[in-house]
């Protein structure tokens, strides 16, 4: 598998899609702290947003069902597989349009949470990704009922100049970050 970014000309179609995934089925992770994130001792992070929800029991499960389905994904891009959940393994493609190209990110369900009033996944990027590293996603319903998302990120750009642009990155990936919560907020709301 190619270890540069995947980017495309036009939409990424199905057979692409399936080709991609193909391929990167025995890859291993583009990066040495597998699941770290959603562990005791996370790396340090390069991104770390938060809000609050909603409160209760409905707005926790509504949340926690929007998390599985990669909803806040699928507000920004393509996910595929189309039917792809948030499981242990699960490979999978966030296809971002941008205008005439697509950039493609290739991606493993590295860690999974679930508990009682916690619930998320990390996914790391496998070869090819325009990044490497790990982000996670969590929703967690605490003491004061309060049902809180928080969204992490470890992962430097994988091109060459990387720290002019990781620079560059940064305010783009906290802003993706936020539409990732706008999407879970909506879900909850809806």
């Amino acid at each position: 598998m190619t270890r540069l970014p995947i980017v495309r000309p036009g939409r990424l179609r199905a057979p692409a899609a399936q080709r991609i995934l193909a391929r990167g089925r025995g890859e291993a992770p583009t990066y040495g702290f597998v699941g770290a994130l959603l562990g005791d001792d996370p790396p340090p992070l390069d991104l770390d947003v938060e809000r609050t929800l909603g409160h209760g029991p409905e707005a926790f499960a509504r949340a926690r069902e929007a998390l599985r389905s990669f909803v806040p994904q699928r507000s920004v891009a393509t996910v595929w597989p189309a039917d792809a959940g948030a499981a242990l393994g699960t490979d999978l493609i966030v296809a971002l349009g941008l205008g005439p190209i697509t950039v493609v990110a290739l991606d493993r369900v590295v860690a999974v949470v679930d508990e009682p009033d916690r619930w998320g996944f990390a996914y790391g990027t496998l070869p090819g990704h325009i990044e490497v590293g790990e982000e996670a996603f969590v929703v967690e319903r605490r003491p004061d009922d309060a049902v809180v998302a928080r969204v992490t990120a470890t992962a430097q750009v994988a091109l060459p100049g990387r720290r002019v642009l990781q620079r560059l990155l940064l305010p783009i990936q906290r802003r993706y970050a936020e539409r990732y919560l706008d999407a879970l907020a909506a879900a909850v709301a809806g």
